[in-house]
C-alpha cells in the first residue's frame, strides 16, 4: 500500500512529512524546528468549503420548496377560477335554455263558444299543461296573457288562478265565472296553490264576451308569457261554419 501524500514542509530544512496534529504549532522530524501546522488550516478550509456547500444546498432546497408552494397555490387558484368560470358558464347556459324555450305546453284540443246567431265567438278554452319541470309559477305577478283577435289586441287580460275546481263542471259554468274581456286559469287536481304542477292540468278560459267576439275567419292569437321563459303562442282561426250557441273546437 503507498503511503500518504506529505501534507506540511519545513520552511528551514525542506523536509516534508504528514501529520495529523490538531496544534497550531508543530515540530520537524528532521531539524526540530517549529512551524506553523498549515495542515490545519487546509483540513478547516475544507470543512468550511464542505459546510458551505451544505448551506447552499439548504437554501437551494428552501427556495425551490417555496417555488413548489407558490405554483401549488396558483395552481390551486386557477383551478378554482376555472371551476368557478365553468359554474358561472353552465348557470348562463342553463338561464338562456330557460329563457329560449318554455315550460308550458298545450294539453289536447282548444274548445270555442259560438254566440247564439253563429256569426262569432264568445268565449276560448285553452288546455295547459306543465313540460319538463316539477310547475309552473302561474299567479299575476308571473304571468301575462296577450290576447289579438284580428286587429284589436289587449297587453294582458289575465285575473289570475281561480279556487274553483273544474272538476266535473261544464265549460259554460266556468266561463260564467270569469268577467269580459278576461282570462282566468281553472286547475284540475289542484294544491291550492298558484302553481300548474306537473300531475295537474289547466284550463285557461277567455272570456272574450258580445262585444268583442271574434268574428267567423278571424285570426286569434293568444300569447302566454311566464317569468324568465319564452312565451307560448296559440294561433288559430274562427271556422267560417258554426252552430249557434254551442262548444266547437278550434
Amino acid at each position: 500500500m503507498s503511503k500518504k501524500k506529505p501534507n506540511i514542509k519545513c520552511h528551514k530544512c525542506g523536509h516534508q512529512w504528514r501529520t495529523k496534529s490538531k496544534l497550531k504549532m508543530v515540530t520537524c522530524p528532521s531539524c526540530n524546528q517549529k512551524i506553523p501546522n498549515i495542515a490545519i488550516r487546509r483540513h478547516l478550509i475544507k470543512e468550511l468549503i464542505v459546510q458551505r456547500r451544505g448551506i447552499i444546498g439548504l437554501e437551494a432546497a428552501i427556495v425551490l420548496i417555496a417555488f413548489v408552494i407558490i405554483a401549488a397555490a396558483f395552481s390551486f387558484m386557477v383551478v378554482n377560477q376555472g371551476l368557478f368560470a365553468t359554474e358561472k358558464g353552465k348557470t348562463a347556459i342553463q338561464e338562456g335554455l330557460k329563457q329560449a324555450s318554455t315550460p308550458l305546453s298545450m294539453d289536447g284540443t282548444i274548445f270555442l263558444r259560438s254566440s247564439s246567431d253563429a256569426t262569432n265567438v264568445t268565449a276560448v278554452i285553452i288546455p295547459l299543461r306543465a313540460y319538463g319541470v316539477k310547475y309552473v309559477a302561474m299567479g299575476t305577478n308571473q304571468t301575462v296573457v296577450t290576447l289579438k283577435i284580428g286587429s284589436n289586441a289587449w297587453a294582458n287580460i289575465y285575473d289570475g288562478v281561480s279556487i274553483t275546481d273544474p272538476t266535473g263542471k261544464n265549460f259554460t259554468e266556468l266561463v260564467s265565472e270569469v268577467s269580459a274581456i278576461n282570462a282566468t286559469l281553472f286547475i284540475e287536481n289542484s294544491n291550492g296553490d298558484e302553481a300548474l304542477d306537473a300531475y295537474e292540468k289547466g284550463y285557461l278560459t277567455i272570456n272574450l264576451g258580445d262585444a268583442n267576439g271574434a268574428a267567423v275567419r278571424a285570426q286569434i292569437i293568444v300569447e302566454i308569457r311566464l317569468e324568465k321563459t319564452a312565451p307560448l303562442s296559440i294561433e288559430f282561426t274562427v271556422p267560417e261554419a258554426m252552430s249557434g250557441d254551442t262548444w266547437i273546437t278550434g
